[in-house]
């Protein structure tokens, strides 16, 4: 009996019975996998917000340079000079603004563009341009009696290679940008006549894109010297670039009457037409919302207020550069920099809007601003004085002829 106590004692204490976890151990357990679960949703959440990041760069740029590519392509082939034997004057380049709506002011840009071969010789000035062909060719036996002609034209005899057998190609179109609701519009018209500002009509011209927050352009004049300086209300001693154009010179118009080289009397006179040498194209874009990034006000604001509490900086620019705009409603502010669920705004009412009050929970957005320089290689100066132009015009004895109507 007692050997048999003894080595069941012994089996016993080989073989213990299982038992279950602490309480401690459970809860140093379920620590342990709470914080490799939190570790992991925010890795998880990060590489989310940076793919979302890199979808709407992605996505910007993709729309920014189908953007300026279309306009750039336009500005570049801008007609400057009526081509040789041209009795009638067309080339025109106006940039102004579409008017003001809301306290904002758009700028527009209206010019005429040619085509292929459509500079260097009159004849292909109307040519591919949509004019009807007057040329009317009938097949083989046209000139029998018309109980005798052939009922359907033969295709066969329209060879291409007689006169009026097809067009030529090249010919000049009116073109117009503006921007209108936040989409960019983009108008084209052939033949060239009638009012450029007739283009600027949302119900004439195709949309390029959507989301465009704001369009501008400067233009590079005869006496501009950098793109950085601040146009000057001294025109004598204006250095930067200018906001508006008129290449006729004589547009009566506000704001064209404000153009640097505006004389009087000189709508009708193309000798003297200017033309800029280059055009830098400014476009600021966003994504459709909700992918584009924004924030809300946290409270409302006064159109002198330059604090703007907000819900959420992350993602907008650092502050004091480029990108560094804010657009609520329709007003644009700069701010020098932010900090937390704050913008240190500098400048209320820029890019051409208006300072003004803003509710809370309004949307703040941003948008990425692309730019361009296009070059015009046939630019166009003018340095005669005014007193040499009148006595030169006085012994015309010619006068030109325009076909094209002043902005409206």
């Amino acid at each position: 009996m007692t050997m048999r106590a003894v080595g069941t004692s012994i089996f016993m204490q080989k073989n213990p019975s299982p038992r279950g976890l602490s309480l401690v151990e459970v809860l140093v357990s379920l620590g342990i996998f709470v914080m490799i679960a939190a570790f992991m949703f925010l890795a998880v959440k990060e590489v989310v917000l940076q793919w979302k990041q890199s979808e709407r760069r992605r996505s910007l740029y993709e729309k920014a340079v189908g953007v300026v590519d279309i306009i750039a392509d336009d500005i570049r082939v801008a007609a400057t000079r009526e081509p040789i034997g041209a009795t009638e004057v067309k080339c025109k380049f106006i940039g102004d603004y579409a008017g003001e709506s809301k306290g904002v002011r758009s700028q527009r840009l209206m010019f005429v563009r040619t085509f292929e071969a459509g500079p260097e010789r009159a004849l292909v000035g109307n040519a591919g341009d949509g004019r009807n062909n007057d040329m009317n060719f009938k097949a083989p036996g046209a000139n029998a009696p018309e109980k005798d002609a052939p009922e359907k034209v033969n295709a066969e005899s329209y060879t291409g290679l007689k006169t009026g057998d097809f067009k030529a190609l090249g010919g000049l179109a009116m073109v117009a940008y503006f921007v209108k609701d936040r989409t960019l519009y983009r108008a084209i018209k052939a033949p060239v006549d009638g009012a450029l500002s007739g283009l600027a009509d949302e119900n004439n011209a195709q949309p390029v894109a959507t989301d465009v927050l704001y369009l501008a352009f400067d233009y590079w004049g005869q006496d501009t010297r950098d793109w950085d300086t601040p146009p000057s209300k001294d025109v004598t001693k204006n250095s930067g670039p200018h906001r508006i154009w008129d290449s006729t010179r004589g547009i009566d118009a506000s704001p064209l009457n404000h153009f640097f080289l505006h004389r009087k009397d000189s709508l009708d006179d193309p000798s003297d037409d200017v033309f800029p040498r280059k055009v830098r194209i400014t476009v600021v874009i966003d994504s459709s919302p909700p992918r584009c990034l924004f924030t809300k006000l946290l409270d409302g604001i006064g159109d002198g207020d330059t604090e703007i509490a907000v819900d959420d900086v992350k993602g907008f620019a650092d502050g004091d550069d480029m990108d560094s705009y804010l657009l609520i409603d329709d007003e644009w502010m700069h701010y020098t920099k932010k900090s937390d669920g704050m913008f240190h705004v500098d400048q209320r009412g820029a890019r051409d809007t208006h300072p003004k009050e803003h509710a809370r929970d309004a949307i703040v957005r941003t948008g990425k601003m692309f730019q361009r320089v296009v070059y015009i290689p046939n630019w166009r100066e003018d340095f005669m004085t005014d007193e040499a132009y009148i006595e030169r015009k006085n012994a015309q004895t010619i006068k030109p002829k325009r076909i094209l109507d002043v902005p409206k």
